[in-house]
């Protein structure tokens, strides 16, 4: 139907005699076909033209300047007009105001005490909008009820669902997990290429807000009629909302959360019964021992001080937000309510081991877990460290530097992607501040240099070292015959000088885990390169998963 009303016309109304062209002149007589509020960045989009549109500038308050590509977008879709109220911004951003002067796309600044509902009414007494605007009342009623009573993801979903006449599911950005009206009606995902997969087979939409991807509406099949995008856009206010609601509440209980475990890891509790009381808030026994785990992420900090635009920026975010998730999911199904908190890149676990009957079993098996689930979503991987136990919660902060200290000890020299011990680092805790230093180096030289030829010996005299010097344990574990680590023994001892008293045993002993954090102090010519790159050579030490 033609419309006779223009964006002059609508001027002239009593109702906007209030109202100030801020630019586009030239577009006064576009004509009015419909009204809309904007609730999304990129509504226009979904314009056929014709619109006008009404917005406060509140997707824009932090970025006022992408109001250009809104002038732009607005002006190729044909709209009549945007009505500014600058309840969010002091005024219409100068650049876009002689964009659309230019374009001859009017600017309307709209009084704050303007109702939108008098602005609407003049347009839709004119037009047929009327029954589409009660249609999308009733669907906004509708997804506003699902919110309210605490529908969450899955009522949103099949509420959608009930509207479209056609399966649709939600899947979680952070989870990975999909909600859907109809089990088993979409394909469970595991991993980022079963994601990709899942968006690359069907219809899908993003729902999210600046830089922050929430998860994506799926459509098994594209949806019948006109009105389901009006739909979908409820839909996606009730997931926002929804999801906004959520995450408030989340926050408020991870900020104060997050101060506890930080008193407790920097020792700022001084008595127990304020760390139980504190800790019965959120409903943790804290009465019993505790080991500090800390999952760190590897090379994280580096990639995230490159130069990156927003998408990949956005990206990173996800994946740390995705391990986070994956962390907490994996620890605290077998650790239960064990306090946490999140930093920069790593996240910080106070278990309870006396609970949790072969601690340390459990915790590789965790570990092993969720290093394929990261290896699997994202470029990522992890160094864990794991402090002593200590005989109560009032020793969190000796446990956390433990394991802290593990993973900055054994990190630099032995790699990332690996679980790391407190209590099986041994003398290296102390040896390892002097590792690079020259002294060092002269050292090893000295007890050691004869070795740098024959790697073969160099393995031997590892092997009787970490055997107690027991030559036929030490032929056992190289399982090769007695006689010939007697004959490597005396070889050794040929170009080291003599072994056989304690304290030559203990220098060389020293000099070989000085050589374990750092290899390139007395390496054999003949030997594989530095171990720098992963704990592949450290036996037991590393534990790697």
């Amino acid at each position: 139907m033609t419309i006779s009303l223009t964006v002059r016309e609508l001027l002239t109304s009593q109702e906007l005699a209030e109202t100030e062209l801020i630019a586009g002149a030239g577009g006064l007589d576009r004509p009015v076909r419909s009204v809309n509020v904007m609730e999304a960045p990129d509504i226009a989009r979904w314009l056929r033209g014709g619109e006008l549109l009404l917005s406060t500038g509140y997707q824009f308050r932090d970025q006022p300047d992408d109001f250009d590509d809104l002038v732009i977008a607005l002006h190729e879709a044909g709209a009549a007009a945007l009505g500014f109220k600058g309840r969010f911004l002091s005024e219409f951003p100068p650049h876009a105001r002689d964009l659309a002067e230019w374009l001859g796309l009017p600017i309307l600044g709209l009084p704050l005490e303007l109702p939108y509902s008098d602005i609407i009414r003049i347009v839709i007494l004119r037009t047929d909008e009327v029954e589409n605007i009660r249609f999308s009342e009733s669907v906004l009623r509708s997804f506003t009820q699902v919110v309210a009573e605490g529908g969450g993801a899955e009522g949103i979903v099949r509420n959608l669902t009930s509207f479209l006449k056609t399966e649709v599911c939600f899947l979680d950005a952070v989870s990975g997990r999909c909600f859907c009206a109809t089990e088993g009606s979409f394909s469970p995902v595991s991993s980022a290429r079963e994601k990709k997969a899942l968006l690359n087979r069907h219809y899908h939409e993003r729902l999210g807000l600046g830089n922050t991807t929430y998860g994506h509406f799926i459509f098994k099949l594209w949806p019948e009629g006109s009105a389901w995008r009006v739909v979908l856009e409820h839909a996606k206010t009730a997931m926002l909302f929804s999801f906004q609601r959520d995450i408030a509440a989340r926050q408020v209980e991870a900020r104060y959360r997050d101060e506890f475990v930080q008193d407790l890891i920097t020792r700022n509790i001084r008595y127990r019964e304020e760390l139980l009381n504190r800790g019965r808030q959120f409903g943790w026994d804290l009465s019993g021992p505790v080991r500090c785990v800390i999952f760190d992420i590897d090379e994280y900090k580096r990639r995230f001080g490159q130069p990156m635009s927003k998408h990949e920026t956005r990206e990173l975010d996800e994946s740390r937000q995705r391990i986070y998730a994956l962390c907490k999911q994996e620890m605290r199904a077998v650790f239960r309510e064990c306090p946490y908190s999140t930093m920069s890149d790593s996240i910080v676990f106070l278990t309870t081991p006396g609970r949790n009957m072969d601690f340390l079993s459990r915790l590789r098996s965790i570990v092993e877990i969720v290093r394929k689930k990261v290896h699997s979503w994202t470029n990522f991987t992890l160094t864990v460290g794991c402090g002593d136990e200590k005989p109560d919660f009032m020793g969190c902060e000796e446990s956390y530097e433990e394991a802290r200290k593990a993973i900055e000890i054994m990190r630099p020299f032995c790699g990332g992607n690996a679980l790391y011990f407190w209590e099986e680092l041994g003398v290296l805790t102390i040896l390892s501040p002097i590792a690079d230093s020259t002294e060092a180096r002269k050292f090893c030289m000295s007890r050691l240099g004869g070795l740098k030829e024959d790697a073969q010996l160099f393995e031997t005299l590892r092997a009787l070292v970490r055997c107690g010097w027991n030559q036929r344990e030490a032929a056992r574990e190289l399982q090769v015959h007695y006689n010939t680590v007697r004959y490597r023994y005396e070889r050794i001892c040929e170009l080291t000088g003599d072994l056989s008293t304690p304290e030559k045993q203990v220098e060389v002993s020293v000099a070989l885990h000085l050589c374990r954090l750092n290899p390139d102090l007395c390496r054999p010519a003949s030997s594989s390169p530095p171990l720098r790159s992963g704990p592949a050579r450290l036996g037991p030490l590393s534990r790697r998963v």
